[in-house]
């Protein structure tokens, strides 16, 4: 099949920029510092950055590898490799898994451009905690409301991807993520200098090794998977878009080292706040929308803070569905012929009204998550883990792998986390979302 004509990443920065745009997601600022306080503070960030490095990265050079090699996106990928095949169905698992995780992501990313809004017209200032409760729950309650935020949402993802891979996705990371970073740095030395940052720090860095549990081990290592956008085909179509002479090793290690650093630096952030007001640190997901305001109602400087704030989660919810998005455009502009503006419209209006049950419904939701978390992803992780581990021989790995780097130790290296350490690790991780494990 002839290989079209495709975009390309100006070079190894704007793939970084990218990756690490989509690895930091709600997901860093939202689920990782909730986690942390349920299972141990500096103990669990310590097992985490071991997850990342035993499995995360081998698994995000495992799918840059596969994207780079053949310039395809995963589905076409995966025939290229290995024409006619089965292997092809680990391809159309990662395309069904971005549009499926978009379709409700979009939803949960609404609330955040509706809690922008809440921030600029001050609605937190002299709110009762009850009352901060009911803006939750009030915009929860209106199906009208979060479709509106769930349309404004994906409009601006559209508007993204259909200007293509250098002058949108590119541009797009160049510009968010280091105000992301930028932002991140303002909250953390404000939230520094509250009265609760001494009891918050040191309830991030005193490692409490007794709250560490077989359990603690698989939610830091599907927390690794999911963080770094592992299973959903993301990094096989932005690593089709780099060069050959670009250095995947390097390009990985950045890219996790970056989506950590946004996580640990997003603790510093969440828990002096926390602490300053006697709140709960392992209160959930509603720890972002529904405790973290009755703090901002109360800080000094709170309106300029819940601002930052909740603009910050709206850059990290952009720069993850924009790769999302993308898998599903790529295979459509690739596979089908489609143009990229007939793909990212045709398709995003699709995915907005997938979106619908999911803000209607917290049920649909829900269901929507578990048909991801506890299905597509794992399998469709230990399904890239195989392949590159195991269908592709030791010839075809080293010759990509090597592009760029000529470490024959760091190919040995990942070579065995590829092939034995991230399947085993995929297993556990799936029988434990299933609660068999």
């Amino acid at each position: 099949m002839q290989i079209l004509a495709r975009g390309n990443w100006s070079g190894a920065v704007g793939f970084i920029l990218a990756a690490m745009g989509s690895a930091v997601g709600l997901g860093n600022i939202w689920r990782y510092p909730y986690i942390t306080g349920q299972y141990g503070g500096a103990a669990f960030i310590l097992l985490y950055i071991a997850c990342v490095f035993a499995v995360g990265i081998p698994l995000l050079l495992a799918e840059s590898l596969i994207g780079r090699k053949t310039q395809r996106n995963p589905v076409g990928a995966f025939r290229v490799l290995r024409p006619g095949s089965e292997w092809v169905v680990a391809g159309r698992l990662s395309v069904v898994s971005s549009f499926v995780i978009l379709s409700y992501y979009a939803v949960v990313a609404g609330w955040v451009l509706h809690y922008v809004y809440l921030s600029l017209i001050k609605s937190f200032a002299g709110k009762s905690p009850q009352e901060i409760a009911t803006l939750f729950t009030g915009m929860i309650a209106s199906p009208w409301l979060q479709i509106f935020w769930l349309m404004v949402f994906m409009l601006l993802t559209i508007l993204i991807i259909s200007r293509g891979v250098s002058r949108g996705i590119e541009i797009g990371n160049k510009i968010m993520m280091p105000l992301l970073f930028a932002l991140l740095v303002v909250l953390l030395l404000y939230a520094i200098q509250t009265d609760g940052a001494a009891t918050g720090l040191e309830f991030l860095l005193r490692p409490q090794w007794q709250k560490l549990s077989p359990t603690a081990v698989l939610e830091a290592l599907g927390q690794a998977l999911f963080s770094l956008s592992l299973g959903m085909g993301i990094m096989i179509t932005y690593g089709s878009y780099l060069s050959h002479q670009s250095n995947l090793v390097g390009c990985a290690f950045f890219v996790a080292i970056g989506d950590t650093l946004v996580a640990i630096l997003a603790g510093f952030v969440v828990f002096p706040l926390v602490f300053s007001f006697g709140l709960e640190p392992s209160a959930g997901p509603g720890l972002i929308f529904q405790t973290l305001p009755i703090a901002f109602a109360q800080l000094p400087a709170g309106y300029w803070v819940s601002l930052a704030f909740f603009v910050l989660l709206g850059f990290a919810a952009l720069t993850s569905s924009i790769s999302l998005l993308e898998v599903v455009c790529a295979y459509f502009v690739d596979e089908q012929r489609w143009s990229r503006k007939k793909a990212s419209w045709t398709l995003g209006i699709v995915i907005f009204l997938l979106g619908i049950p999911s803000a209607v419904g917290d049920d649909f939701l829900e269901f929507m998550d578990g048909l991801a978390t506890n299905y597509l992803l794992p399998i469709g992780a230990l399904l890239i883990a195989l392949f590159t581990g195991w269908a592709l021989t030791h010839d075809e790995r080293r010759e990509e792998f090597s592009a760029g780097e000529s470490s024959a130790f760091r190919f040995a290296s990942w070579s065995f986390l590829i092939r034995f350490v991230s399947p085993v690790a995929l297993v556990l991780i799936f029988l434990h979302q299933l609660r068999l494990f």
